[in-house]
């Protein structure tokens, strides 16, 4: 049986251990964090198949002025920040040309298309399909230029065959009682899925992934030992081996990606989110304010606000501000929304400029093999991602081409 190695324990990481115990490899597991509890346990729980919209939109360079000087906002980049961030930020707008906008949306599509195939499954195994509920989501607009305007980005939805329905004035409130009355519109997606805990998830397939004979390491990875066009030992509080890597380590693969000889502009998009654990008001099913920048979720834990976007490193500390800016715009749409929030949170998503993860076999070494950078969509593509890096290593036709997420592409 080939031993294999999963760097990062989050969402993805523990959807690729699993498939890959399915493919007859003896799997360890290894993250410094208990499973879920890095990003993964911060997420909006939104498992979006509607999701076809990459991040770089084109004319977004309009945005960029508003993005420097205000604070908080729901997308920021920090001044300081700027200098570094520049690499990044000039591929980004590159992407933003019709072509490989609509070119990044097919490849996102065919993944989050494809999200609940694969992870129904490892949920029904795991014991966990209490937490996972098919109620689709809701995209809510205030106004009637950002509806007009979203309902011209639904089109390309349309072309993809995503089925989206237009939600117009009382429609609205008859989906979601507890919205304001008068908005604009709204979109719903019927075919989308959440989870109503993201930690309960992630340990119920933990638990899973120890039930089948895997092995968890809590201790970072640190060195790579290469022979030749192999991995043979890497170091994790101490030497070990193994047939196969897979790196999944999230915002922190790039660093881990270079230690194997691989490069890519991988930077992290930091996300917030605060638990109102009494808040008065009970939503169906996911509530995102595309304007805002934001989602409401109704979770076992009381209702979540995720969301905002701030580029800042990995080393800047927290501006939970941006908190403070959910609850704020939850309770002009949530009109009977009560209580105080918990202590706010923050996680850091890990962002390419095209808006496409990696998922990619090494070009250098031939055991190694690379799964992250999933931006806002770490849930949602978790279980393809893991299926596909699972089917590549066994010489298998993977559920997509992957072409388009290869770690030597053109960013």
């Amino acid at each position: 049986m080939k031993r294999a190695v999963v760097v990062g324990a989050g969402i993805v990481g523990l959807s690729t251990a699993l498939y890959l115990q399915k493919k007859e490899r003896h799997v360890t597991l290894v993250d410094p964090l208990p499973p879920g509890e890095g990003t993964s346990f911060g997420n909006a729980g939104i498992i979006s198949v509607g999701s076809v919209h990459p991040e770089a939109t084109p004319g977004i360079w309009r945005e960029i002025p508003r993005m420097l000087f205000r604070a908080p906002a729901p997308v920021r980049l920090r001044s300081a920040y700027l200098l570094p961030f520049l690499p990044w930020l000039m591929r980004f707008l590159m992407n933003s040309s019709q072509a490989r906008y609509l070119q990044s949306a097919v490849a996102m599509h065919a993944l989050s298309s494809q999200a609940m195939e694969y992870l129904e499954p490892l949920v029904r195994e795991a014991g966990a399909t209490q937490w996972i509920k098919r109620q689709g989501s809701l995209y809510v607009y205030g106004e009637r230029r950002q509806f007009d305007r979203a309902l011209q980005q639904n089109g390309l939805r349309q072309r993809l065959g995503v089925d989206c329905q237009v939600l117009r004035g009382g429609e609205v409130n008859e989906s979601e009682p507890a919205l304001a009355a008068g908005l604009a519109g709204a979109l719903l997606v019927p075919g989308a899925c959440h989870t109503v805990s993201p930690i309960k998830l992630s340990r119920s397939l933990f638990g899973l992934f120890l039930r089948r004979g895997g092995n968890f390491l809590q201790t970072r990875v640190t060195h790579f030992q290469l022979q030749g066009r192999r991995v043979v030992q890497f170091e994790a509080g101490g030497n070990r081996v193994s047939d196969e890597v897979f790196i999944t380590a999230g915002a922190y693969s790039k660093d881990l990606a270079r230690l194997l000889g691989s490069s890519m502009p991988l930077d992290t998009e930091r996300g917030y989110h605060v638990v109102m654990p009494d808040p008065g008001v009970s939503l169906a099913r996911p509530i995102l304010f595309p304007p805002q920048g934001f989602a409401a979720t109704s979770m076992a834990d009381g209702l979540r606000l995720a969301g905002t976007v701030e580029f800042a490193g990995l080393l800047a500390e927290p501006d939970y501000r941006n908190t403070t800016l959910m609850v704020q715009a939850a309770r002009r749409f949530l009109p009977e929304l009560i209580g105080q929030g918990e202590q706010p949170w923050m996680g850091y998503r890990p962002s390419l400029p095209d808006s496409l993860p990696v998922i990619s076999r090494s070009p250098l070494l031939d055991n190694v093999y690379f799964g992250f950078g999933h931006g806002h969509l770490g849930l949602t593509m978790a279980a393809v991602t893991g299926a596909t890096l699972a089917a590549m290593a066994a010489e298998e036709a993977p559920p997509v081409d992957t072409t388009p997420y290869r770690i030597d592409r053109r960013y």
